[in-house]
């Protein structure tokens, strides 16, 4: 979108309106700042596709069942 039509459409805006505009220009400001230093990071670096499809993972039966520790609370 060219300058030109942002600073028109600026121009209809009421003045009261015009920290909030301004605020929110600071907030873009922040996220590109914040996307350039983040921009090399991995999303989830604790994450491993496909490590649970590993044939010697093993989970018990009775996984689901309560536990007896708890049965006061059941």
């Amino acid at each position: 979108m060219p300058l030109t039509v942002v600073q028109e459409k600026l121009k209809t805006i009421p003045d009261e309106y015009m920290d909030e505009i301004y605020n929110y220009l600071e907030l873009l400001e922040y996220k590109i700042l914040y996307k350039k230093q983040h921009e090399n990071t991995k999303r989830f670096p604790n994450r491993c596709p496909g490590i649970l499809k590993d044939p010697n993972f093993y989970m018990s039966p009775d996984f689901d069942e309560p536990l007896e520790d708890f049965e006061e609370y059941m």
